[in-house]
């Protein structure tokens, strides 16, 4: 006598709910995954002057015993007012900022930053500058 065995049939996981569980998993982690925001620089802005309101504008000139101006070149290198490009360590850069701020404490540093210079550049020269105590710092581009 044959004694036929039964087969099993293979296993398989269905399917058909794969694309639901992806989506489920996607809006999960979506919702709770912290993004990292860029603060960018701090800055104190001074208040608007209460005759700029008016629509007048005053041009000033400014010479060095004023202003500074800190130049930063595409390789990083510095002009500082009208004096050659070179490299400015840290140490030297707080010097030279201690010593404009002890000949006029109201002094102002206008950095102005080559469009193809690099963030860090400009981004030391102004954390120094705030170090300082500096307070008074004009930010442009090139």
């Amino acid at each position: 006598m044959n004694i036929s065995r039964k087969r099993k049939g293979k296993v398989s996981i269905p399917t058909a709910s794969t694309a639901d569980i992806a989506f489920l998993l996607i809006v999960f982690f979506m919702s709770t995954t912290k993004f990292d925001v860029k603060e960018g620089i701090k800055l104190v802005l001074p208040a608007m002057a209460p005759d700029s309101a008016e629509g007048k504008a005053e041009t000033i000139q400014l010479g060095e015993d004023k202003m500074t101006r800190l130049q930063i070149q595409e390789d990083g290198t510095i002009i500082l007012n009208k004096e050659a490009a070179r490299h400015i360590e840290d140490a030297e850069l707080d010097s030279i900022i201690q010593q404009k701020l002890r000949e006029n404490q109201d002094m102002i540093f206008r950095v102005i930053t080559d469009r193809n210079a690099q963030y860090k550049d400009m981004i030391r020269v102004v954390d120094r500058l705030k170090a300082q105590k500096a307070e008074k710092i004009s930010l442009s581009t090139n």
